[in-house]
């Protein structure tokens, strides 16, 4: 039943719905109820008041037109970015933002996740959020080698070799528990490929953010290292954010992941994944052993004579290229060749063009300029 707050929450999840990546509305009406687990009236309220890009207090308290004083307003917004319902970039001098649900509030209830959220979240997944986030242009993540060697025929090639990438970032590091891994068994689903939970590797700022909130540790280098070892063995598919240095890597499973599970559902999943690379089969090598059927997370490959690769579903993870005895698997490089953005606002920049057009990015330029919310 509704109430007296229903058109509040429903323009939250309109603003919310005019990030980059959106949330969607659904006929079942889930994603209010989600934003009900989460946000009070009160937060619901000052979050409309909150841009896309994050802005100083002293611009976000001029908007509230003095609902707050400027130091209520502090303490509302740090509040609620404590509990990972909004960005907030920096301490001393903070600016504070909308967050995107994926990847952004759903990943910041990990210390929070109760049975019911998650139960939500799935249902929302399955009825709007799954095709949301999956799309054949710019996507949040892309996919990577698994503790395979790649060719480095040019400067692409180092941006989907993560353990180069690892070896040379100055750091911090830190891992934390997958929330999608965490979510599931909260509802009784425990996880068919892993047992292990910190499968969230993050890097730099994030990795500070993680661990001042709580939800993870700081890792060193060999660990992160190692960690990329395990995953390898336990056929976890690498998904770092999609920008040249990234700030996280997720260690996914077919089982529990949100981006995979619901790609899996698709015709051609393969089209909505960004990477680089396809596994290709040397028949005369192949045993038929079936290794990397088990193995592939994306039911990419069938075995009759020998394996056979199916190209509309193979994502380049290369878990059946490291699970492969008779070296009869490899990975080739697609034709098209997808750089990543340099930076998290370049990729954010880029699926806003996308889904609003030339000219809906640049009106978002403008109002920023002119200090109005995006």
């Amino acid at each position: 039943m509704g109430d007296e707050h229903d058109g509040l929450y429903r323009r939250l999840q309109e603003h919310l719905d005019r990030m980059p990546v959106g949330f969607p509305a659904t006929a079942s009406g889930v994603e209010i109820r989600i934003l009900r687990r989460l946000f009070s009236p009160d937060d619901a309220e000052l979050a409309l008041d909150l841009s896309a890009i994050a802005e100083p207090l002293s611009t976000i308290h001029r908007r509230t037109r003095g609902r707050h004083t400027r130091g209520e307003l502090r303490a509302a917004l740090d509040g609620m970015a404590d509990r990972g319902l909004i960005l907030r970039l920096g301490r001393t001098r903070p600016k504070y933002g909308k967050y995107p649900f994926v990847v952004g509030i759903y990943e910041a209830q990990l210390t929070r996740m109760t049975a019911d959220l998650e139960r939500d979240i799935l249902a929302y997944f399955e009825e709007a959020l799954g095709r949301t986030l999956h799309t054949t242009g710019t996507t949040q993540m892309r996919t990577v080698p698994v503790n395979v060697p790649v060719a480095v025929e040019n400067d692409v090639a180092t941006y989907d070799d993560i353990r180069a990438y690892v070896r040379a970032t100055a750091g911090p590091f830190a891992v934390m528990a997958c929330i999608c891994r965490e979510g599931k068994a909260l509802v009784g689903h425990a996880c068919q490929q892993t047992t292990r939970r910190e499968t969230c590797l993050t890097f730099g700022g994030a990795a500070r953010g993680v661990v001042e909130a709580g939800a993870g540790r700081f890792i060193e280098r060999d660990e992160m290292l190692a960690l990329l070892d395990e995953a390898d063995r336990d056929g976890l598919v690498l998904q770092p954010g999609n920008t040249q240095s990234p700030m996280f890597v997720c260690c996914c499973c077919g089982c529990c992941c949100g981006v995979l599970t619901t790609a899996k559902r698709l015709p051609e999943p393969a089209s909505f994944f960004s990477t680089n690379y396809h596994a290709q089969v040397d028949g005369e090598r192949c045993v038929a052993c079936g290794a990397c059927v088990d193995r592939c997370p994306m039911g990419a490959i069938a075995l009759d004579m020998s394996a056979a690769v199916a190209l509309s579903h193979c994502i380049g993870c290369a878990l059946c290229v490291s699970a492969c005895t008779s070296d009869a698997l490899a990975l080739t490089r697609n034709d098209a060749v997808r750089v990543p953005p340099k930076t998290m606002p370049a990729l954010y920049a880029n699926i806003y063009r996308e889904r609003y057009g030339t000219l809906g990015l640049a009106s978002a330029a403008a109002r920023r300029l002119l200090g109005i919310k995006v």
